[in-house]
Parts: structure tokens; sequence; C-alpha cells
């Protein structure tokens, strides 16, 4: 009998993607690549699945030791989204640095939910290599050309609750196994992060 735990399957709610990697795996800071993608989505849309999260953590929660359920703060599962700068079109680095650092957001009405999965697992034997499965939503086929943001997507995975003593948190990451791509954008958009999203890894 295995002893791995069974984490709970979630499917999202339909959204836009945000700054996605979900055809090739982000190597800019983890060597061994993370694929990942924000998800926006109106709040008012979300409230079944941020309610199905909050359960989920906590359910981990209650699961803890007594000492570790009251020291430990509950992560928010999502971030509020607010708006982006937009740069002019032959904006330099040094241009769109001080137009961000100037930059005051507004919400969008929306919120954001982070969806990441490990390009490589290391194990005792050595590990092993994963990807999300993505499929066109229509013919159920797989896509292998990137998928820019601002594509109609949702995700399917995993709910992984955590702790994390040195903060003294707890929440929930979201294992992104399968994405569904509803309507693909396949070029442009802006690369400049600006979410204020710090969810774990």
């Amino acid at each position: 009998m295995s002893d791995k735990p069974r984490y709970e399957a979630f499917t999202s709610p339909v959204g836009e993607a945000v700054f996605p990697w979900i055809t090739k795996a982000d190597t800019t800071y983890t060597p061994e690549g993370v694929f990942k993608t924000d998800l926006s989505v109106p709040f008012e849309q979300a409230q079944e699945f941020i309610a199905k999260l909050e359960k989920a953590r906590s359910d981990f929660i209650a699961s803890l030791p007594v000492g570790k359920q009251t020291a430990l703060a509950p992560r928010p599962v999502y971030t509020d989204e607010y708006t982006r700068p937009e740069y002019p079109e032959e904006a330099k680095d040094e241009e769109k640095k001080a137009i961000r650092e100037a930059w005051v957001g507004e919400p969008t009405g929306n919120v954001l939910f982070r969806f990441k999965l490990k390009a490589h697992v290391n194990t005792d034997d050595g590990g092993f290599d994963q990807a999300p499965v993505v499929v066109d939503a229509a013919t159920g086929e797989k896509i292998g050309e990137a998928v820019f943001g601002g594509s109609i997507v949702r995700v399917r995975g995993q709910i992984v609750p955590y702790t994390n003593n040195a903060a003294a948190t707890v929440g929930v990451t979201l294992r992104m196994k399968a994405v569904q791509v509803i309507e693909i954008v396949t070029g442009g958009g802006d690369g400049s992060f600006w979410t204020n999203f710090d969810g774990e890894e």
C-alpha cells in the first residue's frame, strides 16, 4: 500500500492566463524549471473555488497538532489583481522601470490564483520529469505551441497543503496537472509582473 498522501483534485473556473509558462518551463530562477501561470477570474465567479480552497486549508489545519493549529496563520488562497502600467511602444528598459516605480495600480475587480508544477522532481532514485497536459478544450488535442498571456483557460490539478514554520503560516499550493485552452493567444503580451502575489513554491 502506498504511503503517499492523497491530494484533493480541483478544476478551476475559466479565466485569463497571466504570464503563463505552461508548454515550456521557466528556468529563470529555478534551474530545474517550473511550469506556472496566474489565472485572473472575476471575484463573483471565483466564489465557489475560493470556498473549496479555504475548506481544504481549514481541513488541513484541523489535522495538525493542537499547538500548531493556533501558532500558524492561514495564508490567503488568492490575491487581488491590480491594473498594470502601459509602456510607450519605443520605451527603453530604464523608461519602463521608471514607469513601474511611479505606477499606482487600481483594483480590477478580479482575483488571481497561482498554479505551479515542478518540471523535475528529485527523489532518492534520481527523480523524474513532468509537465502539465495542455489541450484544446474544443478538440481535446494536445497543444505544443506557446500559450501567451490573455489566453482563456481552465486549470485542473491537486490541492497540496503546506506549512511554513519559518514564516509561521499554513496554506495550499495549487499543483497544475492539466490545462484546457478555450481561446489561445499565441503572441504579444507584456512580460512585466505587477500583482504583489507572494505564493509559496
